[in-house]
């Protein structure tokens, strides 16, 4: 379901290693028939030391990875991990992810990335009879896209910028049940004949949407080549409870409602030169 996401990102790495040295060589030809070659020393040399300010906050282009966190909110959910004897999930959904960027003028990035993770609440559940069975609620989640950023705002090692992810993504909702022990026969009765009881099953919904990704962005210069980032933005879909799937067949009325439109924060590394 994510291969598109993934497909996007490395694009978008490509995109980003195509850009630094086209974008290194413009800006050391301006710099060329501008100054002489003591003061560009210098310059270079002021820069990396953090002492005066350069229009794309210090990196030509960079690569990186990050964790994300994504808050949601699903009464929905909430309730079936209850009515499955489950522990609610917590507030937001983790991920990690990558993203790599190249600078192409006047403060200005482009470039993309994505992220994914999932969610888990599971337990064990006694029946009546006293069989035990092992219960899991999963939620997936994957997002992916084009990026772009204005960041010419560098104050010492610190870079501030304003930036947007435009793009897809997926979401998935996983319930199983199982007894421990099992055999493969087991497993292909419940499709044979009469369907069984369920002891063993496993059931997945999916969902795509559309996803635009506003955000600000700050970076500390650890080395001249790595810097800490720190994001926080929001998340805006397009997802709807009407659009599930399952077995690539819309579901016949609503499926679970997750509100996703909701803040995201991310911390991660990124290199550069």
């Amino acid at each position: 379901m994510y291969a598109w996401l993934r497909t996007i990102f490395f694009c978008s790495l490509i995109l980003t290693l195509a850009l630094i040295p086209v974008t290194s060589s413009a800006q050391h030809r301006d710099w060329n028939s501008a100054q002489t070659d003591d003061e560009e020393e210098n310059e270079d040399y002021q820069w990396k030391t953090w002492r005066t300010q350069r229009s794309h906050g210090g990196f030509n282009g960079f690569g990186g990875f990050y964790f994300n966190a994504q808050t949601f909110e699903s009464d929905h959910l909430d309730n079936l991990a209850a009515a499955m004897d489950l522990k609610e999930f917590d507030s937001f959904i983790p991920t990690w992810g990558g993203w790599g960027m190249g600078h192409v003028g006047g403060g200005w990035r482009l470039g993309g990335g994505g992220h994914g993770g999932e969610m888990v609440t599971d337990g064990v559940y006694t029946a009546t009879d006293g069989t035990k069975y092992n219960r899991t609620l999963e939620v997936d989640l994957g997002m992916g896209g084009f990026m772009f950023e204005y960041s010419p705002w560098m104050f010492g090692p610190v870079n501030f910028g304003l930036g947007a992810m435009v793009g897809g993504g997926g979401i998935s909702v996983i319930m199983s049940q199982d007894t421990g022990t099992y055999t493969w026969e087991d497993l292909n009765s419940q499709y044979v004949g009469d369907p069984s009881d369920g002891e063993n099953i496993r059931t997945q919904i999916d969902q795509g949407f559309f996803i635009a990704e506003p955000y600000v962005t700050v970076r500390v210069h650890i080395l001249d080549w790595m810097a800490l980032s720190g994001s926080a933005g929001y998340t805006i879909t397009s997802f709807k409870t009407s659009e599930w799937e399952f077995n690539e067949d819309h579901l016949t009325g609503d499926g679970p409602d997750i509100d996703l439109n909701k803040p995201f924060y991310r911390v991660g590394l990124v290199f550069g030169g």
